[in-house]
């Protein structure tokens, strides 16, 4: 049977009275009792709080979502009740309701502690929930980052303010003397490197001091500072004159023989190596500006580890003595229980001998009221052994050593098993203090044991010193501890033993004193950040970079540098308000975004905003452009102030605007060119600038913003990729005449080849570096297409014309009977060949001029027929001679013939594309076919409802639709009935008409082959083989395309996908 062990009301008087923070909770997180040191930190009342659900008195704050009290406190008890152990958070944001303002919390940080007390089956009976509220520490470690943040945001702007020095100066050489006595005189390091050997050509006193009194200057840092070897410095400074590019180091160690001993230091190191160029933009050296931060970084690094290990101690270390002490108060409790029980059963027995002197009289009476009181005794006794089960599985699951001794000697008479891991595993029921720790009895310890057996009082000790002997090391170690040795006494009253109670404070005694050592070292680092400060107000004194402080709504002037002050040399500043002596600020917005920045604390960066400075003389205004920050400043968390940083960059914005307009003027100029331009930027060549020429070149492509292989991704793998890279990089012109690139006009199109004739040439940035390609391309796809034409057409006339000769040496050797005929053939044949040559277009030469030649030779053919005698006729030689010449001139015939009508095809086939009516066209073309369709019996199914109108040229429509159906009743299978099929669905872009016959079919290897030039598969009817040719030049011609499905024997299926209009 499962047992529930339930708290008495004085052991939850005793949490209540607790000086800790506890919380008592049911397995079900019900709230059973608060001590009072909880509901004040909470801000609670003991009867609003308890018999509830705990996360319904302490819900999440809404305006703090980043917390997760709720969720994280969940899971915590999660882990308890399934693990049955305590569980240790870390610190938690959880904000309490404020008492008075609903809606409304009060800020909060815990570190909480959940413990589970068990009971003898094991089980989770309620738990201990115990924090401790560090608000403050947190709050004030806030304040110290802040702090810090603050000092770190002051030297990047510190950092910030030299590189723009040095970057001024640098382009300014002759006022170099002027920069020489500032960085002389500057509290950092800094040095002047010329050439690529880097040779101290400037060395400040600050960086002298570094290596002493060795020679520095004229030398190159490799030689002068040899020790660097092996350290970065040397690459950095390569890399910073090889490159120009900025390099900027924050905390680096670098390691220096400062007394030229031979031994080498380890400090830290803060600075900057910015390239110098010459007038003409060409790296000459490198500015060095540095200052030694070890002392911050060392600082900061104990301060964070001590900080760390601080909270990790005070963490684990109270909620250790809140464990113990809430034990501690368990266990009196359950002493005084005993003590009750004890004195209860004096008080049976005492009643006992009462009755004992009235035994002989009332016997049988008696008897029976002690058979009862006896029952009675037995129950109280059992729930004496209850209680001290309970007693002793909490004393077992208390994070305390805990002992109790007996006799004069203090022999062990209990202990857990915290005492016994205390005693090194030494201890033993039965043996004396003294036997078990030795090494305390010079230390008063038994002295003190024995005070308390003999006078009967408790003594307690707080943050004892005392040193034990560690059996696993061998040696005796210092430890502190809490204690409290608690006489026993019997029923008499007189001492019996002693209940040891034990708490080691060791490391909470040793992290207060890492505390107070912390606490010295933020002092002095406190201290260094102000001398810090006064170095920094000496920079700032020295800075070209106009800086000052304004105080209050105000904005008055506390602080103004010199270079600040220079901006208005005729005003007063100091003590007096912006308004008041800068009044131009107000109707230039200026003062309005000082106020912003003040209200709301957040820093405003202005970059190159220009300022008109007026003139109370009447000289005409000028105005300035500054690149400055306006970064609010906090005393105790609150803004009383401005910092404001400004950079003058006139000369910065107009020179860049002046390039600008160079820039604008070339744009409009590529924009209006003839001739396809495009620009190229970055190293990832981006469609920077897309003139109207070139995109008239890919009408269908999004060009502009994109990287080339972006826009245009069949360019990976091609030649034009390294090209471009090449240019980019050695900046070398590079020219191309008539290229073929696999290119698409459309996107999603397939490829067609296009030839470019065009030039890359790299474009440069103020500093010579090139920063793009500028593209000037010309398409030349129709002139090469053009001369291909005419060269196919001339190979084309010369192979005709080489057949003719061969055909007309065939005649002239056939027969020499009819020389005349043949040298007439041959000067008709010369003269054609002579015509061909120069022909632009050999289909259309072919099918008109050859026409009369042909019919000349036939006619001759048949005039030497009728002129020959009959006996030449009967000979069998002439007979095959004059078979095989009109077979020639049949084939001639018959060729030139398709050839005329490949050409009559190409000429009407071009209409303009217009909305037809489908279902309309179907009908004309069934009634042409109507013979053809009553022949063959064929049956026509047609369901165009989907496509009522497609857009196509009306006349090449009726072209597709006859063509397709006549072939459909022309290659029809003798087998079955002719059935045929036409219908029409709409498909994203396309109308797509399909039409289906169940005729012979095509072997599925011959489908390729379908719509070639003079191919047919089936002699058993008349044609030409160009039907199919040309509807798909039809469809093709207007972006369309069609498609075939054919199983021989089974039948054929065509798909014609005409483009829809979007209007």
């Amino acid at each position: 049977m499962k047992s529930n062990h339930r708290l008495t009301p004085e052991m939850l008087t005793l949490f209540e009275t607790l000086p800790d923070l506890y919380l008592i909770l049911s397995p079900t997180l019900i709230i059973l009792t608060a001590s009072h040191a909880y509901l004040e930190a909470t801000l609670t009342k003991r009867e609003k709080i308890v018999g509830k659900y705990i996360f319904e008195v302490f819900p999440d704050n809404p305006d703090a979502p980043e917390a997760k009290g709720v969720t994280n406190l969940q899971a915590s008890f999660r882990e308890v009740l399934s693990s049955r152990k305590a569980h240790q958070m870390a610190i938690q944001h959880y904000d309490v309701p404020h008492p008075t303002q609903p809606a409304s919390f009060v800020e909060r940080y815990w570190a909480p502690l959940n413990t589970p007390v068990l009971d003898e089956e094991g089980e989770v009976s309620y738990i201990i929930h115990k924090v401790v509220n560090v608000t403050e520490l947190v709050m004030a470690q806030q304040k110290v980052e802040q702090g810090e943040r603050r000092i770190e945001g002051l030297t990047e702007q510190l950092l910030a303010l030299n590189s723009e020095l040095v970057k001024a100066r640098a382009q300014a050489d002759l006022e170099r003397r002027k920069l020489h006595n500032i960085l002389m005189q500057a509290p950092a390091m800094i040095c002047i490197f010329e050439e690529p050997s880097h040779i101290f050509m400037l060395v400040n006193p600050s960086y002298q001091r570094l290596v002493g009194e060795r020679p520095l200057l004229s030398k190159p840092i490799r030689e002068a500072m040899p020790e660097l070897d092996g350290q970065p410095i040397f690459e950095l400074l390569d890399r910073v004159y090889r490159t120009g590019e900025s390099f900027y180091a924050n905390e680096m160690k670098v390691q220096l023989d400062h007394d030229n001993s031979g031994n080498l230091g380890e400090n830290y190191y803060n600075f900057i190596y910015q390239a110098l160029h010459n007038l003409d933009g060409e790296i000459e050296g490198i500015l060095v500006f540095a200052y030694q931060v070890t002392a911050q970084v060392e600082a900061r690094q104990q301060v964070e580890q001590s900080k760390h290990a601080l909270q990790e101690i005070n963490s684990e270390l109270e909620a250790a003595n809140e464990e113990i002490n809430a034990a501690n108060e368990e266990l009196r409790a359950s002493s005084e229980e005993v003590q009750t029980a004890n004195d209860e059963l004096l008080n049976t027995q005492k009643q006992l001998l009462e009755l004992n002197v009235k035994l002989e009289t009332h016997v049988a009476d008696r008897t029976r009221d002690l058979q009862a009181a006896l029952h009675e005794n037995e129950q109280h006794q059992k729930q004496l052994l209850t209680k001290h089960d309970l007693l002793q599985t909490i004393l077992g699951q208390v994070p305390a050593s805990i002992a109790t001794l007996s006799g004069p000697e203090h022999r062990y008479s209990f202990f857990n098993a915290h005492y016994q891991a205390h005693s090194g595993e030494r201890a033993k029921v039965g043996l004396t203090v003294a036997e078990v720790f030795p090494e305390v009895i010079e230390q008063g310890f038994i002295t003190i044991l024995d005070g308390v057996y003999a006078t009967g009082q408790s003594f307690s000790g707080i943050e004892t010193p005392v040193r034990l002997y560690k059996t696993s090391t061998g040696k005796v170690e210092l430890h502190f501890v809490d204690f409290i040795y608690q006489p026993l006494f019997n029923e008499e009253g007189q001492s019996q033993g002693i209940l040891v109670f034990i708490v080691d404070v060791t490391e909470k005694v040793e992290a207060r004193q890492q505390t107070e050592v912390m606490q010295q070292e933020l002092l002095a680092a406190a201290e260094r950040q102000s001398k810090e400060r006064e170095t920094l107000y000496q920079v700032f004194e020295q800075t070209p970079a106009a800086i000052c402080i304004r105080r209050g709504p105000a904005h008055q002037y506390t602080y103004v540098n010199p270079a600040y002050q220079a901006l208005f040399p005729d005003r007063p500043l100091l003590s007096h308000s912006l308004a008041e002596v800068v009044p131009e600020t107000v109707s230039q917005g200026y003062l309005s975004l000082l106020n912003r920045v003040y209200e709301t604390g957040e820093t405003f960066f202005g970059n190159e905003l220009p300022f008109i400075l007026t003139y109370p003389d009447g000289r005409p205004s000028h105005e300035r452009y500054f690149n400055f920050t306006y970064q609010p400043y906090r005393e105790n968390g609150e803004i009383v102030g401005i910092s404001t940083f400004a950079y003058d960059v006139t000369e910065q914005v107009l020179s860049r605007r002046e390039a600008d307009l160079q820039r604008e003027r070339l744009h409009t100029l590529f924009m209006e060119a003839p001739a396809p331009i495009v620009i190229l930027e970055g190293t990832d060549l981006v469609f920077q600038l897309v003139n109207p020429a070139y995109q008239h070149i890919f009408p269908g492509r999004e060009l502009l913003g994109k990287p080339l292989l972006e826009a245009l991704p069949e360019l990976k793998g091609t030649d034009i990729v390294d090209i471009l890279r090449r240019v980019y990089q050695t900046g070398e012109t590079f020219v191309a005449a008539e290229m073929p690139l696999m290119l698409s006009r459309h996107e999603g199109r397939p490829l067609e080849e296009i030839y470019w004739t065009f030039t890359y040439q790299a474009r440069h940035d103020r500093e010579g570096q090139v920063d793009g390609i500028m593209v000037f391309a010309y398409e030349v796809t129709h002139q090469i297409k053009a001369r291909k034409v005419v060269i196919d057409s001339e190979r084309q006339a010369q192979a005709m014309a080489e057949k003719l000769a061969a055909a007309n040496q065939e005649l002239a050797a056939a027969n020499e009977e009819i020389k005349a005929s043949n040298e007439e053939l041959a000067q008709s044949n010369r003269q054609l060949l002579r015509t061909n040559i120069d022909l632009d277009n050999f289909i259309y030469t072919a099918s008109h001029d050859l026409k009369a030649p042909i019919s000349n030779i036939e006619g001759l053919m048949h005039t030497l027929l009728r002129t020959l005698p009959a006996e030449s006729l009967q000979s069998e030689r002439i007979r095959r001679i004059t078979t095989l010449i009109g077979e020639s001139i049949e084939r001639f015939k018959r060729t030139i013939t398709s050839l005329t009508e490949v050409v009559k095809l190409q000429k009407e086939n071009n209409g303009e594309a217009v909305s037809v009516d489908l279902s309309e066209v179907i009908r004309e073309v069934r009634l042409d076919l109507a013979p053809q369709l009553e022949v063959a019996q064929a049956q026509l199914a047609i369901d165009v409802a989907a496509c009522p109108s497609v857009y196509f040229s009306e006349k090449n429509l009726r072209s597709v639709i006859y063509n397709l159906l006549s072939n459909a009743l022309k290659y029809r299978s003798p087998d079955r009935v002719p059935v045929l099929s036409i219908h029409c669905a709409s498909i994203k872009e396309y109308a797509v008409l399909t039409i289906v016959d169940n005729g012979l079919g095509i072997e599925n290897g011959r489908i390729g082959q379908l719509f070639t030039m003079f191919k047919r598969f089936h002699d058993h009817v008349e044609g030409l083989g160009i039907g199919l040719y040309m509807i798909k030049k039809m469809v093709e011609n207007a972006g369309g395309k069609i498609e075939v499905e054919s199983r021989l024997g089974i039948g054929s299926t065509f798909r014609v996908y005409f483009p829809r209009h979007i209007e």
